[in-house]
């Protein structure tokens, strides 16, 4: 995080705390007039829970009834899946009318195809700004949709991954506190792995195995270790020694039985719900998950503890002493297409203000500005977690057309390493030649 950033964000912070998301400070000066609009906006269905404090965000603030008791236009949600969203963009993108308006876009996509499916910003933020955008957004993530000088999304929902530990199984097994060295996630795993009296398996460390999340797991086990599986530049480095280490921690967690059998089916909802069952000791998990874990209802509840992500002992220094980790975003987009560019861009702007990004953080939604951060961080430790993460860490991977294609060839190698137990380094050589080829 730059001086001008935290600077700023404090600033707003302390001109922000308390603040209440309420119909007039919701409904803003100027924009759209009142008319009889509809927009159709593709998003996922957290996204959706978040906005009308639904589902997963009950008993929240609602922030789009007051924008459409305002404006006229009536919110209508097309909800998918994170590969869903990806196939629509790409559909979508290129029509010269589609039914949708707005599409949240995954930081993956965020490639220099954008310019193709989406329709560039930078005319209507000269004529209805976002208040403190670009400023007081995150540096790296307000940057990566920027194309030719061009806009074309607006960063919505943000967030980092950290390690979350259950104090109570780390009380039970004698555990003090979270790793502070990649070495400790094993031995930490292996004194809180154990059989209950009841006959339940407890696993000391749940990671993520599918295709889709190992491409983030590993990138934190990675920057654990001082590396990159891909360089910014997109020089390929997997199959260098800390991923070689990284990889091999996960086999060795997995061979020692140390993670569940089931590791490369797992999901994040998969390894949510374990950790929330009370069945795994660690948990590799969005920085905002405090509303997830700690939610009155979970068996962890009032035990879930966020704590830094760790970092060889040969790297740490006296200003710093955790890694990296990786962050995720979602920003909102025009499609090309859309037949309602202007209420879309009203309905961006809207839920893009302080006013909304604080009541959208007390719904459980990742904020990405500095401001909401410095608010967040004062009720919730993992919000400054987040924040320092983001000073630091960019993308698991370097943006690429062939992102698809490339995920797949990590997900197939380290599945394979870990589970049949072949050659690391043999297999992540390989893997290097095959994304040397996608990186060109």
């Amino acid at each position: 995080m730059t001086k001008s950033y935290r600077n700023e964000g404090m600033a707003r912070a302390r001109r922000l705390a308390g603040a209440v998301a309420t119909l007039a400070i919701l409904a803003g000066a100027g924009g759209v007039a009142a008319q009889d609009k509809s927009l159709l906006v593709m998003g996922g269905q957290g996204h959706e829970d978040n906005m009308r404090a639904i589902g997963t965000a009950a008993g929240g603030t609602d922030i789009l009834g007051p924008f459409e008791a305002e404006t006229g236009i009536k919110v209508s949600w097309s909800a998918a899946t994170n590969p869903q969203l990806q196939e629509a963009l790409q559909r979508l993108g290129p029509l010269s009318s589609t039914a949708e308006d707005v599409i949240f876009v995954h930081q993956f996509d965020t490639n220099a195809r954008l310019p193709d499916f989406l329709e560039p910003l930078d005319g209507y933020l000269a004529d209805a700004p976002i208040e403190g955008f670009p400023h007081d957004w995150a540096p790296g993530v307000a940057a990566a949709s920027v194309f030719d000088g061009k806009r074309y999304l607006i960063p919505f929902r943000c967030g980092a991954m950290t390690l979350w530990y259950n104090d109570q199984i780390f009380a039970e097994r004698g555990v003090g506190a979270g790793p502070k060295v990649p070495e400790d996630i094993y031995e930490i795993a292996k004194a809180a792995t154990y059989t209950r009296d009841n006959g339940e398996q407890v696993f000391g460390v749940a990671f993520r195995g599918t295709s889709w999340s190992i491409t983030e797991d590993l990138a934190a086990l990675s920057r654990a270790y001082g590396g990159e599986m891909v360089l910014p530049d997109g020089t390929v480095t997997v199959n260098q020694p800390p991923v070689v280490e990284a990889v091999n921690l996960l086999k060795r967690l997995f061979k020692d039985g140390l993670m569940p059998p089931n590791w490369a089916t797992l999901d994040q909802t998969g390894v949510n719900q374990l950790f929330k069952d009370d069945r795994v000791a660690m948990t590799l998990g969005g920085t905002n998950y405090d509303k997830t874990f700690n939610d009155g209802q979970s068996l962890v509840s009032g035990h879930a503890v966020a704590t830094r992500w760790p970092l060889v002992k040969d790297l740490q220094t006296a200003d710093r002493s955790s890694g990296a980790g990786t962050v995720f975003y979602w920003g909102l987009g025009i499609l090309k297409g859309s037949q309602h560019k202007d209420a879309a861009w009203e309905f961006i702007r809207r839920i893009s203000n302080p006013q909304s990004v604080h009541a959208l953080a007390g719904n459980g939604s990742g904020p990405c500005t500095g401001a909401e951060l410095a608010v967040s961080a004062e009720a919730d430790p993992a919000m400054a977690i987040q924040a320092e993460i983001f000073a630091a860490a960019n993308n698991p991977l370097p943006v690429n057309e062939n992102i698809n294609q490339i995920r797949d060839a990590l997900g197939e190698t380290i599945q394979n390493i870990v589970v049949n137990d072949l050659d690391t380094q043999a297999e992540l050589d390989g893997l290097a030649r095959r994304l040397e080829r996608l990186y060109r």
